[in-house]
This record gives structure tokens, sequence and C-alpha cells, in this order.
């Protein structure tokens, strides 16, 4: 059967989304700004990007959403994408990428390696609210994602 494709945004789905990043400080405030903006998401952390995609290969467990951040000890941000990109069960996965640092080549190799964006960590609280405001506004209204397996 063909996957079906289902808005994000609809009222029966309930977001669930995982955000990878092992400094403390900047999860911190990105769950707090994300709760506010997406306040009916589940948000699940992980500090090492193995042990997400571990998870997520129980059934059940696989997110509408991912947040990656770049730059991690191992296995860094191109790793994981890599591993979410080359499963097809988990290809569909929209992936934001998160970054501090302004690396142009490390960007382009996210996007050829299939990020959904690249996104330069934002520097101050409000900054990080507008920006998830419109991650929320496109991913999870706009944007229609494959549902179901082919």
């Amino acid at each position: 059967m063909p996957a079906t494709f289902t808005p994000m945004g609809s009222p029966t789905h309930n977001q669930l989304v995982y955000l990878v990043d092992d400094d403390e400080d900047d999860v911190f405030l990105f769950e707090q700004a994300l709760l506010s903006v997406f306040p009916n998401c589940k948000l699940r952390h992980f500090g090492n990007g193995l042990v997400m995609l571990e998870l997520m290969s129980v059934a059940g467990n696989i997110p509408q959403l991912i947040f990656l951040d770049l730059y991690m000890p191992y296995p860094d941000g191109l790793e994981i994408l890599m591993n979410l990109k080359i499963n097809k069960n988990w290809s569909h996965i929209p992936v934001i990428i998160l970054t501090g640092v302004d690396d142009p080549y490390r960007a382009r190799l996210a996007y050829q390696m299939g990020a959904q964006t690249v996104i330069q960590k934002p520097d101050h609280y409000e900054q990080l609210l507008e920006l998830l405001q419109v991650v929320r506004q496109y991913w999870f209204t706009l944007a229609y994602l494959p549902s179901g397996q082919s």
C-alpha cells in the first residue's frame, strides 16, 4: 500500500520531536522555548545520537521532526544525519541542523546528505522563540509528510 500524506499539524497528530545536542545550557534553553511554542508536543532530548538511533529502532519511537546539533563528540551531527538518511524507515523524517559555528563546508555537506535546513543557533532566547515559531508554522502547519510505510 502506498504511503499516505498527512499534515503534521493535524489535530489528531501528537507531535514527537527529538533534540540531539550535547550542550546542557543549549538544551535547557531549547526545551523551554520549544515547549512554549509547541505546548502539546512530546520532546525527547539525547546527548548522544547513537542513543537516539538505538531508540528509533524500536517500533513507535519515530519522531515527526529532529533537531540535530552539528558539532558533537563522536558521533558528530553529520554521522548521525547519514545514519538517518540511509535508513528507509527514517529517511523521510525532517532533520533541522543546528550549529553555533559558521562553517559553510560542513553546512553544504549537511544539505548534500539530506538535511532539510541548517540553522545558526540564535544568540538570544527571544530569537530562539521566533525561530521555533517559524519552524512550527512550516513543519507542523504547512508541510505534508508521508505517514506509514510504502
